[in-house]
């Protein structure tokens, strides 16, 4: 059973293969490059996981996170985050399987809508595909609340720490 933490957030990713933590220092070295939380590969694909959590017990400012999210200016940061990994994973030679990159944000003020119409702006701003690229740089693309994740991936696939038990 693989089971990786974020701040408050602990994910079961016991039906994966295998699942690191891709956001460690460890693995890449001094550099600028921008990092996903998670990388975990099932038999038939790789998801790359962000992981956002305003909600997070004592956290400082919350407002401040969704004022970022509602101007726009956290999606380039979400895109450079899924392209520097696709890129530091390409020419590692572990692409060899399709990639779905998923965003959760546990902010629990946020309408589904809402983050919809970001998802939309993510898709836009990766791009997921060009018509000179032979193939897609990633097969989806969502971004989810803590609700859908759970529906998505299992209801005991990711828990608040703070809250106890599962």
């Amino acid at each position: 059973m693989t089971v990786l933490v974020e701040n408050d957030l602990e994910f079961d990713f016991s039906p994966a293969i295998e699942a690191i933590n891709f956001d460690d220092d460890a693995l890449h070295n001094p550099s600028t490059i921008k990092r996903v939380d998670f990388i975990a590969e099932f038999d038939d694909r790789f998801i790359f996981l962000e992981v956002k959590d305003p909600d997070i017990p004592g956290s400082s400012n919350p407002e401040a996170f969704k004022k970022k999210l509602l101007t726009g200016n956290l999606i380039p940061n979400l895109a450079a985050k899924y392209r520097d990994s696709y890129w530091f994973r390409s020419h590692s030679g572990n692409i060899t399987k399709r990639i779905y990159y998923v965003v959760l944000i546990s902010m629990a003020s946020l309408e589904p809508a809402l983050l919809l119409s970001k998802q939309d702006q993510l898709k836009q701003s990766l791009p997921l595909t060009h018509k000179d690229w032979s193939a897609p740089c990633a097969a989806g693309c969502v971004i989810l609340n803590l609700d859908q994740y759970k529906k998505q991936f299992g209801s005991n696939s990711v828990r608040r720490l703070s809250a106890g038990g599962k």
